[in-house]
């Protein structure tokens, strides 16, 4: 069984260290370089943003284990990465830790992949080497939100959405189309990706018109895992969200990418039942769910986060 470690307390670096603590010994970098991937989807809206607290207590657990050379990587969707940098602490964080900063929208190299489009042409999105490097032991630290499109963001959609460049994130979802073109390509991007560590933060979560918009949720909680798609399972569990509607998870666990049967993960530390809130789904999702049963589809706004 896969492991996924589920802390509750009142002080978020604490819950993450301890998350991480509960399942260090399936933790091993074996030479790799960590690259902890955090998410500003707005970089003017910090209950969208990865908190800062939440990746110094990954830095903090990685250091402690004697890992030097560390980096911290985004591609920011509203504002620049270099803003969200500077405004949600990171310049000091690596200040502080020696960490590199690592801009994906602006990239050194890239790779072209492509996803699908209405036209049912093969369309080119580009992604961020870095996020590509099997040298690199890549850490998803996000928070806990609702996603208007796609029904929640968890740990695979930071990964996955961050790695693409700014101007290619567009093409991930035609809103022609509704959102199973969404659903699809964000199952076509992860299958180039890797994560090695899912860190979810939901000391405070998002529900409803997230990952922008939505209201803050007062959850206390982080989990920690190997195995991102287990963790993102456990995760649609305290969220009160039927893991069932969420299909972008659902075809990465049928392509056996990771592990979406709950009876095969052990959770540990705090139980789901006492850890669970009912997170309110984006009104959005909703009728577009409604309407794409009945074969209806319309335009919304873009959110890549």
């Amino acid at each position: 069984m896969v492991k996924v470690a589920l802390v509750k307390g009142d002080d978020r670096k604490a819950n993450i260290r301890q998350a991480l603590e509960l399942v260090a010994d399936d933790i091993d970098l074996k030479g790799q370089r960590p690259v902890i991937k955090v998410n500003f989807v707005s970089t003017y809206r910090p209950l969208s943003a990865t908190h800062p607290d939440a990746a110094r207590a990954v830095v903090e657990f990685l250091k402690d284990r004697g890992e030097k050379d560390i980096a911290v990587a985004e591609g920011a969707t509203e504002g620049t990465t270099p803003r969200g940098f500077r405004e949600y602490g990171y310049y000091e964080l690596a200040k502080e830790y020696g960490l590199e900063l690592i801009d994906l929208n602006d990239p050194d190299s890239f790779k072209v992949v492509y996803v699908i489009h209405p036209d049912m042409k093969p369309h080119p999105v580009r992604l961020a080497q870095t996020m590509l490097d099997p040298d690199n032991y890549i850490i998803s630290v996000t928070r806990i939100k609702s996603h208007l499109q796609v029904g929640v963001t968890l740990t695979a959609k930071n990964v996955i959405m961050g790695a693409i460049m700014i101007m290619d994130k567009v093409r991930m979802h035609p809103s022609q189309a509704g959102n199973r073109v969404l659903d699809y390509n964000l199952f076509t991007v992860m299958q180039h990706l890797h994560i090695d560590l899912a860190v979810l933060d939901g000391f405070e979560g998002m529900e409803g018109d997230g990952p922008l918009n939505g209201d803050p949720v007062d959850h206390r909680l982080a989990l920690a895992g190997r195995d991102y798609l287990a963790v993102d399972r456990v995760g649609t569990e305290v969220m009160g969200t039927d893991f069932d509607e969420i299909r972008y998870l659902n075809y990465l666990w049928d392509s056996g990418i990771g592990e979406g049967d709950l009876s095969k993960i052990e959770v540990i530390g705090e139980t789901i039942e006492s850890c669970r809130k009912q997170y309110k789904m984006s009104p959005r999702f909703l009728r577009m769910r409604r309407q794409e049963n009945k074969g209806q589809y319309q335009d919304l706004a873009v959110y890549p986060g």
